[in-house]
């Protein structure tokens, strides 16, 4: 692949193409690096990036990225953010969970982000970000919906002391559940770098918190869940649906009993779609699918991303008849959709101008005795904005 790897600066094309016209400029901020690295979505955007050149480009132009690392540092963000900028790009992914600090940049430069990111408060608050699937908003929603599905009558939270939006969220949270008749009873944060949480899980197990939310990165919530196993605490776990990976299946503790609410349609499923995320994602990213720490259901979530900006690129005539393509072709492409679900990998995405974006839909994922599952098969679940 003719893609450089994450770094704090460089560019990639994104593969050979046989576009002749004006490149594409797309810039990505993506944290590829650092205790809460989220690099397994920026492989899957590069291989959509590459896929796309190889048959041709949009519209006739071929796409050049740049992706920038900001190792999870809030200035670095900034920093590549202006720097993208600068290089006139007409749109920016957003792979970086310290996005708030340049959203206001990019905002002011009239340049749109499209994807990946779901979880932070730019997503669906800033009307110049565009997600791909389930936001923050709704996100406290489906984990207690997903808890009642698994018919917990008591439900707590370990979140994450390493990034402020899940202290931020901890109150909304409280609220939401209150609100659904399950609320919070007991709360405590964690840090990736704590020797374990045997002190959580009593202090849990205790109170009888039938389901607990891990809010943190896949390998804490496999620490979690063996030191409360260890302490013969065994309850419904629910987790973000974008961490689970296969490997998943064989995490004691977490094997037995898990919900998850997913931004997009289960990874492994069976679909027309996702075959064709499959094997490009075999082709230029060889590996990746069998990396269990780093393919998980997040992946699906950057090249749903380049397929998002592929439908606005067509829908606002991006560089069409050979001219110069721009973000205001972009903008209004993207403001030109209704209902779009990208070939069935996405809730139904509206996104209305001058407004935050709030996606209120999730697809529901379960694993029962060592087993992933799709309840709901490939329909979305919706709620009401939260």
């Amino acid at each position: 692949m003719a893609a450089a790897a994450c770094s704090s600066s460089g560019s990639t094309d994104g593969g050979t193409s046989t576009a002749t016209g004006s490149p594409i400029k797309i810039g990505a901020i993506c944290t590829c690096s650092g205790t809460l690295s989220i690099k397994g979505p920026a492989e899957a955007y590069k291989a959509w990036v590459a896929s796309t050149n190889a048959a041709g480009g949009v519209n006739g132009h071929p796409i050049e990225l740049t992706l920038l690392d900001d190792s999870g540092t809030p200035g670095k963000s900034a920093t590549a953010a202006r720097t993208l900028i600068s290089k006139k790009v007409v749109a920016i992914v957003d792979l970086t969970n310290v996005d708030q600090t340049w959203a206001k940049l990019v905002q002011d430069a009239r340049i749109p982000v499209v994807g990946a990111q779901v979880t932070t408060t730019p997503s669906y608050t800033n009307p110049y970000f565009f997600p791909p699937g389930l936001t923050e908003n709704s996100l406290f929603t489906s984990v207690l919906r997903s808890a009642q599905e698994a018919d917990a009558k008591s439900f707590g939270i370990f979140y994450c002391a390493e990034a402020v939006q899940c202290q931020e969220g901890l109150e909304p949270l409280k609220k939401v559940g209150e609100g659904l008749g399950l609320p919070v009873s007991y709360a405590a944060e964690i840090s990736a770098t704590a020797p374990n949480y045997t002190a959580q899980c009593i202090a849990a197990r205790d109170k009888k918190i039938e389901a607990l939310f891990i809010a943190h990165v896949s390998a804490v919530a496999e620490k979690v869940a063996a030191n409360c196993a260890q302490q013969n605490y065994h309850p419904v776990y629910v987790v973000s649906g974008d961490t689970i990976g296969k490997r998943y299946e064989t995490l004691a503790g977490l094997k037995e009993n898990l919900v998850a609410p997913a931004s997009s349609l289960p990874f492994f499923l069976d679909t027309p779609a996702l075959r064709t995320m499959n094997a490009a994602l075999d082709k230029y990213s060889p590996g990746l699918r069998d990396d269990k720490l780093l393919y998980s259901q997040g992946v699906p979530l950057g090249w749903l991303s380049g397929q998002l900006f592929g439908a606005a690129a067509k829908a606002g005539g991006l560089g069409a008849g050979g001219s110069t393509p721009t973000s205001e072709q972009v903008l209004s492409g993207l403001h030109a959709l209704r209902g779009e679900t990208l070939d069935g990998q996405a809730a139904p995405l509206t996104f209305e101008a001058g407004k935050g974006h709030q996606i209120n839909c999730w697809f529901e994922i379960s694993l029962r005795d060592g087993k992933l599952g799709a309840p709901n098969d490939t329909k979305p679940t919706c709620a009401t904005s939260s």
